[in-house]
């Protein structure tokens, strides 16, 4: 009787070993895996574009640094975006947003640009520019438009940081770039409301709607330059088409400490207007030595304003870079920039500016900069525009 006891017991034991092993070996294969690593290393996020489970793994080259703690002495978190401690700790580990924001000067002011870590400026059809507005936090966006409809550049550009990509409608070409880049986008064109009403200070919308038609905007506009939201109806937007926040930021450049000024050296740059085309030919930049940012204004001169604080839009750092674009030859007019050849361009930044050369070799990779030596250069931290901008008008982009 001991003796079957015993075998049984031992039988018992071989069983449970066994089990346990399978267990943790099958813990080491979720599905939805975001895994994040320092140096310059890479990152696999699953990402969904849809309630379906079809997910694509996207793989980002991560251009981080392990000497920047999470949590500054502030004990705001970093910034991956800015180089900058202004985070909310609530935000670690998760993805950032981008917006694609009016620059039509018929949608003059625009709202919540002035809050955004970084805008990029690119050219569409007939030489108009559009913004793309990029949030490391979703839910400290505010009220941000007009929001403008996509093309594969704005896809791409949101590709670069794999941000949640918002927009207001598309052209056909869009859908299959979204699809090839991995992301996940909202378009707002099926999601809107005719207005919002505002309840306590928040605008409340019906159920299934997550923007809105801003009512003084429509009194003054077209109806294509009035459309709004903000990051609390965009998260709600997101839970309901089961889109998740989790997962990686890259380091959006290789950031220099917050004390050292980097461009010491190089030519002075009190001012640069970057020619995009014969529609935006004077996006001026100019530098205020008090606040040491560069401060932007554009159509004749104007100031360009965020209409939430009337306050001039400023900025760190100013990047330029020149690419290859060309018409698509399709009958809506749209271009291509050619962004996997790099180009040349001016790295701008505390009243200097550097000639710098850039790459970025897919939808998914880093721009990666470097300078006339070929080394990477280290950005100054804080808030950044950048310019994209035909090689062909680079000689028109002047600084003074």
């Amino acid at each position: 009787m001991l003796a079957n006891s015993k075998k049984y017991i031992s039988t018992l034991v071989v069983v449970i070993i066994i089990a346990s092993l399978f267990t943790l070996s099958a813990c080491g294969k979720k599905d939805s895996k975001v895994s994040t690593t320092t140096g310059n290393t890479t990152t696999s996020a699953s990402v969904t574009s849809s309630k379906t489970e079809q997910s694509q793994p996207i793989e980002t080259t991560l251009a981080t640094e392990s000497t920047f703690a999470s949590i500054g002495e502030n004990g705001l978190a970093f910034n991956p975006l800015t180089g900058e401690y202004s985070m909310s700790p609530d935000n670690l580990g998760k993805r950032s947003v981008t917006f694609v924001v009016n620059n039509h000067r018929s949608a003059m002011p625009q709202r919540g640009i002035g809050s955004a870590d970084i805008i990029y400026e690119y050219e569409t059809e007939g030489g108009q520019t559009r913004l793309l507005a990029l949030f490391s936090d979703i839910s400290a966006v505010p009220e941000i438009g007009s929001i403008r409809s996509a093309r594969v550049l704005s896809t791409d550009l949101a590709a670069t940081t794999q941000s949640i990509f918002i927009h207001f409608g598309l052209n056909n070409r869009v859908p299959d770039q979204v699809a090839s880049n991995g992301l996940n986008s909202i378009d707002g064109n099926n999601y809107c409301a005719s207005s919002g009403s505002s309840v306590n200070g928040q605008i409340e919308l019906a159920s299934g709607r997550f923007f809105w038609r801003d009512s003084t905007w429509k009194s003054q506009r077209s109806i294509e330059h009035t459309a709004v939201t903000n990051g609390t109806h965009i998260l709600r937007a997101m839970e309901h088409l089961g889109i998740t926040r989790d997962g990686a930021t890259p380091y959006m450049f290789k950031f220099g400490d917050a004390n050292t000024s980097t461009l010491s050296s190089g030519m002075d740059c009190n001012a640069i207007n970057v020619y995009f085309s014969a529609t935006n030919d004077d996006a001026l930049f100019e530098y205020d030595s008090e606040i040491k940012l560069y401060t932007k204004s554009q159509y004749n001169g104007k100031p360009q304003i965020d209409d939430t604080t009337g306050e001039r839009i400023k900025f760190k750092n100013v990047f330029v870079f020149f690419t290859d674009i060309k018409a698509h030859g399709d009958t809506a007019g749209t271009i291509d920039a050619f962004l996997s050849n790099g180009g040349s361009g001016y790295y701008i930044s505390n009243g200097k500016a550097v000639e710098i050369t850039w790459t970025k070799d897919t939808p998914n990779s880093l721009f990666i900069v470097k300078d006339s030596a070929g080394t990477e250069i280290t950005v100054n931290p804080g808030k950044s525009y950048i310019c994209i901008v035909r090689s062909s008008n680079a000689e028109k982009t002047t600084i003074s």
